[in-house]
């Protein structure tokens, strides 16, 4: 089991994901050499070689679970996962996924995040009160 948990667009072709997957994995190595680290990936392999870290498929939810019962935190990684631009489904993915996280009491930490456009209204409304307080340069959300 792992001590954190990353999740992201990774294993799926993204430079910009892999390098700030890259970037992330590197700084935890620095400053704990001994952590234990997933990674929720398209591609378990690639990003298994790539990054010398466990990785579980993203769209796999009992493996998901199954991590996050021991980890500590789940680090939300990079560029902008909680919009609907591109679907309403990839931000309530990334959404369910952090209420999971809390849900099973775990800490989540947003890391190099964008945030928006939402154009669902009903999204607006209804599915961030699931994640609880969201804090934002100090302020809370």
């Amino acid at each position: 089991m792992s001590d954190i948990i990353i999740s992201g667009y990774y294993g799926l072709g993204n430079s910009g994901d892999e390098a700030l997957l890259k970037s992330i994995v590197s700084d935890l190595k620095n400053t704990r050499p001994q952590i234990s680290i997933t990674a929720l990936s398209g591609n378990t392999s690639l990003t298994r070689k790539l990054y010398g870290i466990k990785t579980v498929n993203r769209f796999n939810l009992f493996s998901v679970v199954r991590e996050m019962r021991n980890a500590k935190l789940l680090i939300s990684g990079g560029g902008t996962l909680i919009q609907d631009a591109t679907s309403t489904r990839s931000l309530l993915y990334y959404l369910a996924i952090i209420f999971l996280t809390k849900k099973m009491g775990l800490k989540v930490m947003l890391y190099a995040n964008g945030m928006g456009p939402i154009k669902d209204k009903n999204v607006k409304k209804n599915e961030f009160k699931y994640c609880g307080n969201l804090i934002i340069d100090g302020k809370e959300i």
